[in-house]
Parts: C-alpha cells; sequence; structure tokens
C-alpha cells in the first residue's frame, strides 16, 4: 500500500518526491488577517498547511522536496524570503507543539504524584473500623487509581501524536524548496 501511496508523486532524479504547490501568487499562501504585513511575517494558509503536513505523513521517511509554481516568476529576493518564511512558520509549530509537550509532561508528573499520595492516604486510612473513615479511604483510593490512569493515558495516549507532530514540522522546516 505504501508503494502506491509513494506512486501519486512526481520523483526527482534522485528519488526524492516533489510535492508540488501551484497557485497564481505568493501571497495566495498566506492568510489575509494583516493586509500590512509582509506575507515573511504572516501565517502560512491553513489548506496549506495541513496539505503538507498530509502529505508528509503519506510519505514518511522518504526524501522530499517542496515544488512551489507560481504563474509569474518570483524575484530571487522573494524567492529567499519565502523559503525562509516557510522554515520560520513551521519552526514556530515545533516551538508551539514542544510547548504542549512540556506541558503535557509536567502534568503527567503532578497526576502521578497526587496518585500516590492519594493512594497512600487510602493505604494509611484503611485498616480502620470506622465506617466514615473506611468510606473516605476508599474513595481516596479510587481517585489515586483515577489519578494514575490519567498520567499514563497522557504519557502513553497523548504523547505520540504530538512527538509524531513535531517531527512532521521539523522535516517541513528543513526542507528542500525549489520555487518555479
Amino acid at each position: 500500500m505504501k508503494n502506491k501511496i509513494l506512486d501519486r508523486y512526481e520523483k526527482t532524479i534522485d528519488d526524492e518526491i516533489i510535492i508540488n504547490i501551484s497557485t497564481e501568487k505568493i501571497e495566495d499562501l498566506y492568510v489575509n488577517y494583516d493586509k500590512n504585513s509582509s506575507f515573511i511575517k504572516k501565517d502560512l494558509n491553513d489548506e496549506l498547511e495541513k496539505y503538507l503536513v498530509q502529505s508528509i505523513e503519506e510519505i514518511g521517511n522518504h526524501p522530499f522536496i517542496i515544488k512551489f509554481y507560481f504563474n509569474e516568476n518570483p524575484e530571487t529576493q522573494t524567492k529567499e524570503k519565502l523559503k525562509n518564511s516557510i522554515k520560520n512558520y513551521f519552526e514556530y509549530l515545533q516551538h508551539l507543539e514542544q510547548i504542549k509537550l512540556k506541558k503535557q509532561v509536567k502534568n503527567s508528573f503532578i497526576f502521578i504524584l497526587f496518585g500516590f499520595i492519594f493512594i497512600s492516604i487510602a493505604l494509611f486510612l484503611g485498616d480502620t473500623e470506622k465506617f466514615l473513615l473506611r468510606l473516605f479511604s476508599e474513595g481516596v483510593m479510587v481517585a489515586g487509581w483515577v489519578s494514575l490512569w490519567e498520567a499514563m493515558a497522557t504519557i502513553l495516549i497523548k504523547w505520540l501524536p504530538l512527538k509524531n507532530k513535531l517531527e512532521i514540522y521539523k522535516k517541513i522546516a528543513n526542507a528542500k524548496i525549489d520555487i518555479s
């Protein structure tokens, strides 16, 4: 199946996959919230970002090049600005994902800490004969296990997609870019 997906793309002589992007003008690649800023400072169009991310997910670790086509050939200086803009934008997205990843790891350690504290309290109170203390002990035990479960779910389930996204952003930021 992987080969069929790769067959959808053109390839260079060096067997690099070509991700083609064609538009009328460079400005079409960017969002238009701030019409006064140069395109270098603007965010990329959401559709372009999704297209690049999905393309990289499809091709996996295969080497690739991003090739832009415009109706008019931009000046050399503009081409360099576009390349830097793409690199900077995906480095910025990497930074945001790293912040999310750090936050998830921090939250996981907090949940682990609270989980062990709650379970310790439950075990300490567990041998009592008093009904209310026993009931409280059971409730704290459940809270401890839920806290530990949340920590493990975050580490095992939520962490991997963020890490994968981080890798994709890194690949795009470091990609070869050709502008025609």
